[in-house]
């Protein structure tokens, strides 16, 4: 670290001191940092400094501000190239390039002498450097969370339907031989087994359970005629709800998860769902637009006050509104609340002049 580093570092240190808010240190990193920075460039200078870092929810809305009033209202998402950031990128460059570069072989005392050509400046951007075994990594298909409980649940439910099946062999077919049962009665436990292993792959492969799923609901009519006969209406269905009905549900269950985790695209009406809740957020105010609920309230109480400002004077309780507006906006300790109050009465009073505004042609 050279000296002059050193006394930035110090300089930044005894100003950051004198400041008392978050406020007033966001802004203060704001004007020493790169005019293209964002949230996460000023909180990280600031831990740098050793200062207590601002949460994000409370440190975007003053980065937000202080860009409107400075004309840095370009949400493309790339960041300025000042000749700062373009010195720091030919720093890392150069880190890269050492680090890249292949060991030099031994040589003999005669070419220890020899001149090598310099290796040619690496052009591309830092951030588009891959490693091999980053480029080699296939894509992973995200891992289903919650569907092995399910999968516990369905096989647990077999022990039911076990049951069903070793009495109805003894008590309705009339196979009393102990051997002779063992052999037999799991055959639907079995297939009910191997149609939920085959159900599970054809989602996995082509999201879809496949023929297996009606072979599947077909053993389960077949043990409720076995558990109706065993038992009666009233037992016999509490086992065929908690054997076989209850393993086949919770085995969809699981599917489903698998499905909406594997899948790429959502369908047309959970976009459309997802519009919606969108719209309707928006309408109420309520868009994630990195605000708090705090910076919120002001808002709209600044656009009230703006409002009511402009209203004429038979408004109901007019000034009692517009004071109680005011104070809610917090415009007399936020100047930056005061400029966006300001900046929209400025809009409501000269809205009829739009349309007289003249504008070159688009094409």
């Amino acid at each position: 670290m050279t000296t002059d580093e050193v006394g930035q570092i110090t300089g930044h240190d005894a100003e950051l001191a004198k400041l008392t808010t978050h406020k007033e240190r966001v802004r203060y990193a704001l004007e020493h940092l790169p005019r293209g920075c964002t949230v996460e460039d000023v909180r990280r200078w600031l831990g740098k400094q050793g200062q207590a870092v601002p949460s994000r929810s409370h440190a975007a809305p003053i980065v937000n501000d202080w860009r409107a009033r400075n004309g840095l209202t370009d949400t493309s998402g790339h960041v300025l190239l000042t000749p700062e950031l373009l010195a720091k990128l030919d720093e890392m460059d150069k880190g890269v390039a050492a680090h890249l570069a292949p060991a030099a072989p031994a040589t003999s005392p005669a070419s220890a002498h020899a001149v090598t050509a310099p290796a040619p400046p690496i052009t591309a951007p830092v951030a588009e450097v891959v490693t091999p075994a980053a480029a080699s990594e296939p894509h992973k298909t995200p891992k289903p969370h919650g569907a092995a409980g399910f999968y516990a649940v369905a096989l647990l439910s077999i022990g039911v339907s076990v049951d069903t099946s070793w009495r109805f062999f003894e008590q309705r077919l009339g196979i009393t031989d102990t051997w002779e049962r063992v052999a037999l009665f799991s055959v639907m436990e079995a297939a009910l087994v191997a149609c939920g292993w085959a159900m599970r792959g054809g989602v996995r492969q082509n999201g879809r359970p496949g023929p297996a799923r009606l072979v599947a609901w077909a053993l389960t009519a077949f043990a409720a005629f076995a558990a109706l006969s065993l038992s009666g209406p009233v037992a016999g269905t509490a086992r065929v709800l908690l054997g076989p009905v209850l393993g086949l549900v919770m085995l969809h269950l699981a599917l489903g998860i698998e499905i909406r985790a594997a899948r790429q695209r959502t369908t047309t009406w959970a976009r459309v769902g997802r519009e919606l809740r969108e719209r309707l957020l928006s309408l109420l105010g309520l868009g994630d637009d990195h605000r708090d609920a705090l910076a919120r309230t002001r808002d709209r109480a600044a656009l009230r006050a703006a409002k009511l400002a402009l209203a004429s004077r038979w408004t109901p309780w007019r000034k009692a509104r517009l004071r109680k507006a005011l104070h809610a906006s917090h415009v007399a300790h936020d100047p930056a609340q005061r400029d966006r109050m300001l900046r929209e009465l400025g809009v409501l009073q000269h809205a009829d002049k739009l349309a007289a505004t003249t504008q070159p042609a688009p094409w």
